[in-house]
């Protein structure tokens, strides 16, 4: 089916909120070609369970694009409608399966040799979509190294050139300084999933899950889903003839019904959200480290909270591979090794802030936790610096932030 045959009828099976997104872009639709509609449309299938944040981006895509003239428009989808599609693509039902298509379309891009025209030609379309206004201030903190009795010598190796090095904070008061901070900010904002608190493992009590719009979020509280996670990837393992395409397809089919995450929450946005940690990624099903950096950057892509608190703990060692599909309970930490995935985490999470930050309009900080030593990257914070002078948080933000 081409775009430009698509009717009111075809989305009477979708969800209410996304079947009058769609009817009321339907123009919209019908003018794009069969390499960018899917893609729309599978963003749109699911605006029912989507935050604020891409709903609002999706909108102003959407609507940007179908007040553009024709003389604008038709030049920035040509080379859409020039890529060269496979009969299995161009029979595909993609409206009713539209993940199959992508996944799918993805595969023929890279196979027929064509990725590089679809970047260059999605990089031009979206340029020319203005950028929302500038949202307020943005506050990204990571905590690293819990556990670490002897930690290595230089810390944040690839954040530090981006900051100011602090070697003298009081860390008996670090956690409440920084869950301070986190209230006070958090307090300026008061919109539904805009202040996150992610963990590891066992949370601080200071009491954050409370705050207004606030979504506190753990490795442990999300074990059951993990679980049901593993043994589903057991199964397909145990069938015999699952490769990592059949393991990918059968992961990215699974539902927060099928893994009964409604016990978790009654949120059906969390529900798809803390179901989607599981199924499409590669690390949080085993390890709390990429739990943690996932779930940072999943929710700096698609939810785009204004504070964001993501805290490390130490993941098991590695062990067989069968025995980490299988769950069995660990047996031995590794807060060492930890400490180097999470500081790569924490400087990745500071590359996924900037991704979605005006200049200037946000602050990173690092701590590794249980020592006086931190990283702060923020408007006034001299890059590439070392600061020995005491202080406490609250006085760095404020000279730093």
């Amino acid at each position: 089916m081409k775009p430009a045959e698509l009717q009111p009828s075809m989305f009477d099976a979708w969800p209410a909120v996304s079947r009058t997104f769609a009817t009321d872009r339907l123009s919209l639709l019908r003018r794009l070609p069969l390499a960018l509609c899917p893609s729309f449309a599978k963003q749109m299938h699911v605006l029912n369970t989507s935050f604020p944040a891409e709903v609002a981006s999706l909108q102003s895509q959407c609507d940007q694009l179908a007040a553009m003239p024709a003389e604008t428009l038709n030049p920035l989808l040509l080379p859409f409608e020039q890529l060269r599609l496979s009969s299995e693509l161009t029979n595909m039902d993609w409206l009713k399966d539209p993940d199959t298509f992508m996944a799918a379309f993805s595969a023929w891009l890279w196979s027929s040799g064509q990725v590089d025209e679809f970047r260059t030609a999605s990089h031009a379309l979206f340029a020319a979509i203005a950028q929302r206004e500038t949202p307020p201030h943005r506050l990204v903190v990571v905590v690293v190294g819990r556990g670490v009795a002897s930690p290595p010598t230089r810390p944040f190796a690839r954040l530090r050139k981006h900051g100011v090095l602090l070697t003298s904070l009081q860390p008996e008061t670090l956690p409440q300084q920084l869950c301070n901070a986190f209230r006070e900010h958090a307090a300026t904002l008061a919109s539904h999933y805009a202040h996150w608190y992610v963990d590891g493992g066992e949370p601080w009590t200071q009491g954050l899950e409370k705050l207004p719009a606030t979504v506190a979020v753990s490795y442990p509280e999300l074990a059951p889903l993990r679980t049901r996670m593993l043994a589903n990837m057991e199964a397909t393992i145990s069938e015999g003839n699952a490769g990592a395409e059949k393991m990918r397809a059968n992961m990215g089919g699974i539902t927060p019904a099928d893994l009964r995450a409604d016990e978790l929450t009654p949120d059906p946005v969390l529900q798809r959200f803390y179901t989607e940690l599981f199924t499409l990624s590669s690390g949080p099903q085993l390890f709390s480290t990429s739990f943690v950096q996932w779930t940072g950057r999943e929710l700096l892509r698609r939810a785009q909270p204004r504070t964001l608190l993501l805290r490390y703990a130490p993941r098991q060692r590695n062990r067989a591979f069968n025995d980490l599909l299988a769950g069995k309970e660990a047996t031995a930490l590794d807060p060492e090794g930890s400490l180097i995935d999470a500081e790569m985490g924490a400087y990745y999470t500071w590359l996924e802030m900037n991704r979605i930050s005006a200049q200037g309009n946000s602050t990173f900080v690092a701590w590794r936790e249980g020592t006086g030593t931190a990283v702060i990257a923020g408007k006034n914070a001299p890059q590439g610096t070392v600061s020995s002078t005491p202080l406490t948080l609250e006085k760095a933000l404020l000279l730093f932030a």
